[in-house]
């Protein structure tokens, strides 16, 4: 598990080493197909500015983020029980390295509010894995 969190956090990295021109045609492309499926379910006065998409990209990759680092640490004895909490200064080092990348990367930004936006992803993510760390053992007492 450890060695899919490592290659997530690469594929998180080669996403901010990507130029802006590149970045933003991606993220042009998913913004006109939410708003597509929107328009198609009859929800089209829902539309989604392609900002607040690349928002919720942010929070969305720095969740699977937090959801990894449990499954993968946690799993070897590392931040288990109550210290999982402990994880989340590892998620903001991360999202750190990750605008740090940002910064020398043509036409892209590095801005504190995202590495906030994936700080919050990661504590969601943690928060997420424990839920169901939670439920399974519940689960496990009742059998």
């Amino acid at each position: 598990m450890i060695w899919i969190t490592i290659l997530y956090i690469g594929f998180i990295f080669g996403n901010s080493a990507t130029p802006a021109v590149y970045s933003a045609a991606e993220s042009g492309w998913v913004t006109g197909m939410v708003n597509g499926l929107l328009n198609g379910i009859g929800l089209g006065f829902l539309q989604f500015a392609e900002g607040w998409i690349r928002k919720a990209a942010h929070f969305g990759e720095y969740t699977g983020l937090g959801i990894l680092l449990t499954l993968s640490l946690v799993r070897y004895g590392f931040f288990a029980g109550k210290k999982r909490w402990r994880l989340i200064p590892v998620g903001f080092l991360i999202a750190c390295v990750d605008e740090g990348i940002q910064y020398f990367t043509p036409g892209r930004a590095c801005r504190f509010a995202d590495v906030l936006l994936d700080t919050c992803g990661v504590c969601f993510g943690v928060a997420l894995a424990a839920l169901f760390a939670l439920i399974r053992s519940r689960r496990k007492k009742e059998k």
